[in-house]
């Protein structure tokens, strides 16, 4: 699927949606710029002032300026059109420019149809060190292509529901395999057996396939190939061997659980993502390998503190004792699709992950981190400053593949961040258009002297 083909989807798609509606009834418009400054101690950044920062700073950025501008259209029937573009300039990168955001989208209150290259949505006030799934963060910039999905739980019986999400996507950069595709599609049954209980448990599937191998050759891009992928089957006569032996591509996915308490004035969630690549992670036979967390959230977005999450990652089984082929070596496939699960250099998944350029591929998949988040708020209801501390440590033990480890790469690091807002300015419907917030990072690693980051960001919004 080129380019091409996903924006005619795209439109095809959204035109339908759009003649579902009724006229435009009412037009909004939104614009903000962002200017980052930082600097650190090493000539890298520490750890959490690069990582999850949807793609738009890598660890020897130091300047960063961003500006979005969005349009929305309300429709007739609780629908929305919206538009957005967004460009990122920054040092530290080969490309110092570099599209954020360009993207339609149709949304209702049940459904969404997106095309183009649009934000995820942050979870979990930004403490997360993950966000969505241990295979999806914001540690790499958003995809390119056409995405359909639920905006909501929808309730087909009462108590019972579902909600999922089917995309597909384009790696267009200069990579191992250029312009190879990603398939992803996601289901949860939605179970809410009283007011304050929700339960959701479903599944994730990835899948790079196609492009052009410099070593390998075109790969298939057939409608049939496509199907195979999708159902994870094995390739046909014009696949690598391998493909046929397994499955056509690299597939990734992750069986998910949440489990959500509600309080009078609060409520307490429990997350958990595993991960698997090939048939004995799907029946969980690399358990305990995965992400658990738990989150407690002030139903006072604004209180002093509003949010508090424990993440702990362990990645360490990877079937090695079950699998024929040894270990699942996480989110590398180095049979054909060698940049592995990253994106412009930079990991797909948890940024725990660690990708090397020079190897072009994930060198630490094999690790165990304890995460801590805490966001909350100065100052009065009217007139809040956020912030938000986390607090990491991980043991990094490279991956069972090859001898992949340098010094500055291992083993045990504690990774620190808070930012704080400094300054609210130039009030509009009591939201703050001008404000300044001070950064602070620092990282100790167990072989390495500690790392030391501080900066600011000052950021505009035309309401």
């Amino acid at each position: 699927m080129t380019c091409k083909h996903v924006s005619v989807s795209s439109i095809i798609l959204l035109l339908i949606f759009f003649n579902a509606t009724t006229a435009l009834s009412q037009t909004t418009y939104s614009a903000e710029v962002e200017l980052k400054a930082q600097i650190s101690t090493k000539e890298e950044l520490p750890f959490w002032m690069y990582s999850n920062q949807r793609g738009r700073i890598s660890p020897e950025t130091h300047i960063m300026g961003l500006a979005t501008a969005r349009m929305q259209h309300q429709l007739g029937g609780k629908g929305i059109l919206e538009i957005g573009a967004g460009g990122v300039v920054h040092d530290g990168f080969t490309k110092k420019r570099a599209l954020d955001e360009a993207y339609i989208q149709l949304k209702n209150q049940h459904f969404y149809v997106t095309g183009g290259v649009k934000q995820k949505e942050e979870l979990y006030y930004g403490l997360s060190a993950t966000n969505e799934n241990i295979l999806w963060s914001l540690n790499a910039r958003s995809l390119p292509g056409l995405e359909i999905g639920t905006t909501k739980p929808v309730f087909a019986l009462p108590g019972v529901g579902f909600e999922g999400r089917w995309g597909e996507y384009i790696l267009e950069e200069e990579r191992h395999v250029p312009w190879a595709r990603v398939h992803h599609k996601k289901i949860n049954i939605v179970l809410q057996p009283a007011e304050d209980w929700e339960i959701k448990a479903g599944i994730q599937h990835f899948a790079q396939w196609g492009g052009v191998s410099p070593d390998r050759g075109r790969q298939p891009e057939s409608f049939i190939d496509y199907l195979r992928v999708f159902a994870g089957r094995q390739g046909g006569e014009r696949a690598l061997q391998g493909d046929i032996n397994n499955s056509l591509g690299n597939h990734l996915g992750s069986w998910e659980v949440q489990v959500k308490k509600a309080f009078n004035d609060h409520s307490l969630q429990f997350i958990f993502n595993n991960i698997f690549e090939d048939g004995s992670g799907s029946r969980l036979a690399n358990f305990p390998d995965g992400r658990y967390g738990l989150f407690w959230e002030n139903e006072e977005s604004a209180a002093l503190i509003s949010g508090l999450l424990y993440e702990f990652y362990y990645t360490k089984h990877q079937s090695h004792d079950v699998n024929r082929w040894g270990a699942d070596n996480y989110l590398n496939h180095l049979m054909t699709y060698n940049s592995g699960w990253s994106y412009f250099d930079q990991v797909i998944g948890s940024p725990f992950f660690l990708y090397d350029k020079q190897q072009d591929r994930i060198i630490n998949n094999k690790f165990t981190a304890h995460h801590f988040g805490l966001a909350g708020n100065l100052g009065t209801f009217f007139n809040p400053y956020p912030f938000k501390v986390m607090l990491s440590y991980r043991n990094n033990e490279g991956s069972y593949y090859r001898d992949p480890y340098t010094a500055d790469r291992e083993p045990k690091i504690l990774s620190t961040y808070l930012t704080t807002r400094l300054y609210n300015g130039d009030f509009e419907f009591d939201i703050p258009r001008l404000t300044l917030n001070f950064l602070f990072a620092a990282d100790f690693n167990s072989l390495l002297d500690p790392n030391f980051g501080a900066g600011v960001s000052l950021k505009y919004i035309i309401l």
